[in-house]
């Protein structure tokens, strides 16, 4: 009997049904079973309340005070905080680098040192709120990250870093390496 001769296409469908079959299986089994693949990642904290600026809709933003409001009062379990550098490389804790928002004075806090700074304003608008101002508490007073990190040792911190500068970077990897603060986000 005559060997039945099979068409190059009948034997590429088949072979391209059999690999999408593989597939399917394959994909479903891990979508199930991720852990075959991958290790189940351990989770070093779960952050259900971040206090974006230190609760900025509250307090002056980016203040020691907010943040220990924040902590404190609110429980949060993470604080999230923008970092700027003044004229003699102090990393400072404010989110506009332009000082006219934060402090009602012209200038830059690039272009200032750190012991030069004026206080934060009374009455501060709420950038990610329009309308609302929020009235300062006690402390005016823009911190260094430094202060923030022995302060809150072991309350996670979410760095955002607002001006692209090597020497801004380098400086808050300098102080985060100092604290043992690895666990930050930058």
């Amino acid at each position: 009997m005559p060997q039945e001769f099979q068409s190059p296409s009948v034997a590429v469908t088949a072979a391209a049904a059999a690999a999408l079959s593989a597939y399917t299986l394959l994909s479903g089994l891990l979508l199930r079973y991720p852990t075959l693949l991958h290790r189940r990642k351990r989770r070093h904290f779960a952050a259900a309340h971040i206090s974006h600026r230190g609760g900025a809709a509250e307090l002056a933003e980016n203040t020691m005070e907010a943040f220990e409001a924040a902590v404190s009062q609110h429980r949060t379990h993470m604080l999230e905080l923008d970092c700027q550098i003044t004229r003699d490389g102090q990393v400072v804790v404010a989110h506009d680098n332009d000082l006219n928002r934060l402090c009602a004075k012209s200038g830059r806090i690039d272009q200032i040192n750190y012991a030069e700074l004026p206080p934060i304003r009374r009455d501060i608008a709420v950038t990610f709120e329009p309308g609302l101002i929020v009235t300062a508490g006690k402390d005016r007073r823009i911190p260094l990250l430094a202060e923030v990190l022995v302060a809150f040792p072991n309350v996670p911190l979410n760095i955002d870093i607002k001006e692209d500068r090597p020497d801004l970077l380098e400086a808050v990897r300098q102080l985060v390496v100092q604290h043992g603060r690895f666990g930050c986000f930058f």
